[in-house]
């Protein structure tokens, strides 16, 4: 059974919201409603103050929505430092929503962790594939945030029509402050967004099926999250999940192999909710137990959660480079 003192890290939807229209996102492959939803900082504040003292990192990513569109995210930020000044703070973001100054203040919580901006090309070529974006505005709000402390990071996913684009990219974010420029793959091409020529890759699903296949081959098992490395998916509707695949599978259920999941989250879905119930009861509930005991023999857990998780990741990843 799950507990409270099991939980060291958590990925959290801060917002359902996002001003961009990316052709592949999981926000076009929607079943059920999910309409606009935000964590505020009262809400934050139902979480036990105990759970934020005791966290190693929290990282603001989500499904569907981007951080910056929540209005109350520099204050919930600085309301879990004053909790704990030793958590590492990440998160994920398009940067093309608030202004400089606003970026400048949620810098100065990022000096220990990082914030990743996805920004996939130059002025002329990034809003093609992030549309409805403006670079430049990017551009000055990651300035502003690594003025102020922040240690940022700088996305580039690459097409046909922007791979020329990646070294002069990549000094870029060497002005503007990133301490990190890397290069990944899109989770898919198709019609204008073309494969790139220069490297030769497989995308995020043919990665994990092979090493599912190697998973197999190994007799490995599923090693779900909560129960492995303590962390827990916060949804910005305030339902919690053992990780961000329950959640987007609940509201797009894009894979058959996880067809165990919906009819549990529909079951469940008004009792899984933190801003309405105990945390430490939601996770001491049925939904987790169940999952517990499911996610041992899904193929969908062993191939998003074997022993090659990590490996994965850095196969993705195409081009890397760090700066002082």
């Amino acid at each position: 059974m799950l507990s409270l003192t099991h939980i060291k890290a958590l990925n959290i939807e801060m917002s359902s919201l996002c001003i961009g229209k990316c052709p592949f996102c999981s926000r076009n492959q929607k079943v059920r409603p999910y309409g606009s939803h935000m964590i505020t900082l009262a809400d934050f504040k139902k979480l036990p103050m105990e759970l934020i003292r005791q966290l190693k990192w929290i990282s603001f990513a989500g499904n569907f929505g981007d951080l910056s569109t929540n209005r109350e995210m520099v204050e919930i930020a600085g309301y879990i430092k004053g909790l704990n000044h030793n958590m590492v703070l990440g998160g994920d973001t398009n940067g093309s929503v608030r202004d400089e100054k606003w970026w400048a203040r949620l810098g100065t919580f990022f000096k220990d962790g990082n914030m990743v901006f996805s920004v996939d090309g130059l002025s002329d070529t990034h809003a093609l594939h992030r549309i409805g974006t403006d670079y430049n505005k990017i551009i000055r709000n990651i300035s502003a945030f690594t003025g102020s402390g922040g240690v940022a990071h700088w996305k580039f996913i690459v097409f046909r029509h922007n791979e020329h684009q990646i070294a002069q990219a990549a000094q870029k974010a060497e002005e503007i402050g990133c301490k990190r420029f890397f290069v990944i793959p899109s989770r898919d091409y198709g019609n204008a967004f073309e494969r790139p020529e220069q490297f030769d890759f497989h995308i995020k699903r043919e990665v994990f099926q092979t090493y599912d296949e190697k998973a197999v081959d190994l007799n490995a098992s599923a090693t779900c999250k909560p129960f492995d490395n303590g962390s827990l998916y916060l949804a910005a509707d305030g339902t919690v999940h053992p990780c961000c695949f329950a959640h987007c599978m609940y509201i797009t259920e894009h894979n058959a192999l996880f067809d165990f999941l919906p009819p549990l989250a529909e079951k469940y879905y008004d009792r899984i909710n933190f801003k309405t119930t105990p945390l430490a009861e939601i996770l001491t509930g049925p939904y987790f137990n169940e999952i517990l005991i499911k996610s041992k023999t899904n193929a969908y857990c062993r191939m998003k959660c074997n022993p090659f998780r990590k490996t994965v990741k850095k196969e993705l990843v195409l081009v890397d480079q760090a700066f002082n």
